[in-house]
C-alpha cells in the first residue's frame, strides 16, 4: 500500500467529441468543421471535470524521486457501454485508481460536445448520463484521504453531501464550483479553497456577470472574510490566479501564469489547474505555492487540443513553475 498522500476526486466522467471551426456559428447558421480536431487526428477523448482533474492530479504526482507519490482515487459513475470501457482504460493508463468508479446499465456514459475556434476558445454542451447517479453520501468513506476535490457537475443534492464525505475521510475539501449549479451555503463554506473563474465568482456572489473584474474580486475577498469559504482561488486565464486567504481583504496574492509560445485549446486548462492544486496541497504545500504549480500546469495544457490528453507530466510542470519562480 502506498505511504504517500491520497487525493480523492469526486466528479463526472465523459467522452468528449471535438470539432474545430474557423468561427463559431450564429443562431441558425451552419458551418463546416475541420475533421481530426485533436493532435492525433481523432475527434474523441476522455472528458468530464472529475476525470480531467483526476488525470491532472495523477500526472503531477509523477516523478517524485525519493518521495512517495500521491495516490489519486476517482469516485464517479459510467455506463455499462463501450464509452465506459474506453474512459476507464484511459484513466487507468494515466495512473488513476478507478476502483471507486461505479458502472450502471440504467444510463449511458456521459458525453460532451466541444467546439473550438482558431483563437483557442470553446463552446461546450454536456449530456450528463450516468454522472447524475454519482452520490457521495453512498461512499463508505472507510479510507482516509488528504484532499477531496470536487466540481459543480454533480447534481445539487449530491454536491450537498460532499462536506460530509470530506469529514468522514479526514480530507481537506477543495471545491471547483464549475459550473455554479448550486449556491448551498454549507457546501461553499466548507471549501478550502473554493476555486472559481471570474464569471463563476460573480455567480457565487449573485452579482451581474458584466460587473468589473476589480469589483468582483473585491466582493469575493470581502465575502471570504465574512465566512463564505475558508479560502478562495480565482483563476484568470493568461493573467494567472488570485489567492484569497485570511480575512479575505488583506490576504490576497496574485500568482502569474507562465507564458507559452502557442495557445491551441483552452478547454482543459481550468481542470489542469484544479487537479494539480489538489495534489500539491496533499503533498503539504501552502496554498499560494500550490497555486504556482497549478498555474504552470494550466499554461502547459493550452498547447494541445483536448483536456486530459493535453496535460503535461509532473516533472515538466514542476520545472516550469520553479524556473519562473527563480526569475
Amino acid at each position: 500500500m502506498s505511504t504517500g498522500p491520497v487525493v480523492l476526486v469526486c466528479g463526472t466522467v465523459n467522452i468528449d467529441t471535438f470539432v474545430r471551426v474557423d468561427a463559431f456559428p450564429t443562431a441558425g447558421e451552419t458551418v463546416i468543421a475541420t475533421p481530426g480536431a485533436l493532435s492525433d487526428g481523432g475527434n474523441q477523448a476522455l472528458g468530464g471535470k472529475g476525470a480531467n482533474q483526476a488525470v491532472a492530479a495523477a500526472r503531477f504526482a509523477e516523478d517524485r524521486g525519493s518521495d512517495p507519490a500521491a495516490t489519486v482515487r476517482l469516485i464517479a459513475t459510467v455506463g455499462e457501454d463501450a464509452a465506459g470501457d474506453t474512459a476507464l482504460g484511459v484513466l487507468q493508463d494515466a495512473g488513476v485508481d478507478v476502483s471507486g468508479v461505479a458502472r450502471t446499465a440504467d444510463a449511458p456514459t456521459g458525453q460532451a460536445f466541444i467546439m473550438n475556434d482558431t483563437a483557442g476558445e470553446n463552446i461546450i454542451i454536456v449530456t450528463s448520463g450516468a454522472n447524475t447517479m454519482t452520490a457521495p453520501s453512498s461512499c463508505a468513506g472507510k479510507e482516509s484521504a488528504d484532499v477531496l476535490l470536487a466540481q459543480g457537475e454533480l447534481t445539487p443534492e449530491h454536491s450537498a453531501a460532499l462536506p460530509a464525505l470530506a469529514e468522514r475521510t479526514g480530507a481537506r475539501f477543495v471545491l471547483n464550483l464549475a459550473p455554479v449549479t448550486t449556491r448551498d451555503r454549507a457546501l461553499i463554506a466548507a471549501a478550502d479553497p473554493l476555486i472559481v473563474n471570474e464569471t463563476e465568482a460573480a455567480d457565487v456572489l449573485g452579482v451581474p456577470r458584466d460587473l468589473g473584474l476589480d469589483e468582483v474580486l473585491d466582493g469575493l475577498a470581502v465575502a471570504v472574510g465574512r465566512g463564505l469559504a475558508t479560502s478562495a482561488v480565482v483563476t484568470l486565464g493568461a493573467q494567472g490566479a488570485l489567492v484569497i486567504e485570511g480575512d479575505g481583504e488583506d490576504e490576497r496574492t496574485m500568482v502569474a501564469s507562465p507564458a507559452v509560445s502557442e495557445v491551441v485549446d483552452t478547454t482543459g486548462a481550468g481542470d489542469a489547474f484544479a487537479g494539480t492544486l489538489a495534489t500539491a496541497l496533499a503533498e503539504g504545500m501552502a496554498l499560494v505555492d500550490a497555486a504556482r504549480y497549478a498555474a504552470a500546469a494550466g499554461s502547459l495544457a493550452v498547447r494541445a487540443a483536448g483536456a486530459a490528453s493535453s496535460y503535461a507530466p509532473g516533472d515538466a510542470v514542476r520545472n516550469l513553475a520553479e524556473n519562473c519562480a527563480d526569475r
